[in-house]
């Protein structure tokens, strides 16, 4: 069927229709935040209660019991102890299985790696930074962003580093769960009455097991989570295989390195969208600094766009179609060589997989020595990649950008009366 490109007018008739839908939700958004701040923080609506909540130790615990036992020390888990301190509660434990904080943010170190929401946004509403220097805060910025909240607000002393949760198990007798850790190839036992599994599903690298010969391989390999930095890119033929999001970020600064030739080896493609990303001026840092009230009301304003898109993708309603067709524009707009662009279309809809966010990924893969290979991997050699087309491709480095196991609970969990997690929760996670 040939292709049609749709008309300046139909362009913008879709612009404007996605403009009236984000203004109307951020209108309608910070109209309601307006009137819960004037109830509940001027009128004080339920604010007395509030204030004297303080948690305290049990007194059926022993001594050899903690309060709380919190699993990771990423966003989640900084956020929890810097609440639970605020509520007045010292007795409980950080778990941390790397020598730092940070979580994701500390472990994927990969070239490029940066974030896709914006950093006014990405960060605790109780902790501003006003010095972030991009819009899209990158991964070196973010992790000294958490070594920051760790020190200020006192939670370094609770972390345990270098140590892993093996098992967690639930003793009724005593209402508390038995917390199994690693650490230096020494096991003890934790006992603690609530725990917290702020470990995060973007923690463990996924590697395929479809594709036979991955350990026959000769050449270097490795994982975007689990990134070596010793590998040397220039004049190689290098394989990236997986588009999702780690790799779009990884692909266009590996392209950089003069590598002989990249090959993509792509399994669905993903819908692309533009990022609106800028370094962060001098003088607007220092508006922050002195106004915060300007910071939190750019941090509302960027929520409520970003929560524009759930008319589409989950109420699917009609102005889904307005998305479509500017995501499509965009991607006809960067790539004009339509087999290309055949490659690089979804399937499906706007929204039905993650949606990515890009400038340098279309422009990237369209560079004369990189080439995109959308045939399944049939085979792993020592010195190739061999597709389910009988066509291969000699490479020298292997880069997996195959995400994580986000589909497994890291932790083996035995709840009342002994109950499994991993059984129970065998078909799908569900409560």
């Amino acid at each position: 069927m040939e292709e049609v490109k749709p008309s300046k007018l139909r362009l913008l008739s879709c612009l404007v229709g996605a403009y009236s839908v984000i203004l109307v939700t951020v209108v309608t958004g910070m109209l309601g935040q307006f009137f819960y701040w004037l109830v509940f923080d001027v009128c004080g609506y339920g604010k007395s209660r509030q204030s004297n909540t303080k948690l305290t130790r049990p007194k059926d615990l022993k001594d050899n019991e903690i309060y709380a036992l919190i699993i990771g020390s990423g966003f989640s888990g900084l956020g929890t102890a810097i609440k639970l301190s605020e509520l007045g509660m010292d007795d409980y434990v950080i778990i941390e299985r790397h020598g730092h904080v940070g979580g994701t943010w500390y472990a994927n170190t990969y070239p490029g790696c940066a974030c896709d929401v914006p950093s006014n946004l990405y960060s605790f509403s109780f902790e501003p930074n006003p010095k972030w220097s991009h819009f899209f805060g990158r991964q070196p910025e973010i992790g000294r962003y958490l070594e920051h909240c760790t020190d200020k607000y006192d939670i370094r002393r609770h972390i345990k580093f270098n140590t892993t949760v093996t098992e967690l198990r639930w003793l009724d007798d005593r209402q508390v769960w038995q917390v199994t850790i690693q650490s230096n190839g020494e096991q003890k036992q934790i006992f603690a009455r609530y725990v917290m599994a702020a470990h995060g599903p973007l923690s463990n690298a996924s590697y395929p097991t479809d594709m036979p010969g991955i350990d026959k391989f000769e050449g270097e390999m490795c994982h975007t989570a689990e990134w070596n930095p010793k590998i040397q890119f220039a004049n190689k033929r290098v394989a990236v295989i997986g588009t999702g999001a780690s790799a779009i970020q990884a692909v266009p600064e590996i392209q950089k390195s003069n590598v002989t030739k990249l090959f993509i080896f792509q399994r669905t493609a993903p819908w692309i969208i533009p990022r609106a990303d800028r370094p962060v001026k001098e003088w607007e840092k220092q508006v922050f600094a002195r106004f915060p009230f300007v910071q939190k009301f750019i941090r509302c304003l960027m929520y409520w766009i970003r929560e524009s898109t759930v008319w589409s993708f989950t109420y699917r309603l009609p102005t889904r179609f307005l998305n479509d067709e500017l995501v499509k524009f965009n991607l006809a707009r960067q790539v004009k060589d339509k087999d290309l662009r055949k490659k690089l279309t979804p399937t499906w809809d706007l929204g039905c997989k993650r949606v990515l966010i890009s400038n340098d990924w279309y422009p990237a893969i369209q560079k004369p020595n990189v080439e995109i290979v959308s045939n399944r991997i049939k085979e792993i050699k020592p010195n190739s990649i061999v597709t389910s087309d009988g066509n291969e491709y000699p490479v020298d480095v292997i880069v997996w950008s195959t995400g994580f196991q986000v589909q497994k609970f890291p932790l083996t969990v035995y709840g009342k009366n002994g109950c499994d997690l991993s059984e129970q929760w065998q078909g799908s996670m569900q409560v």
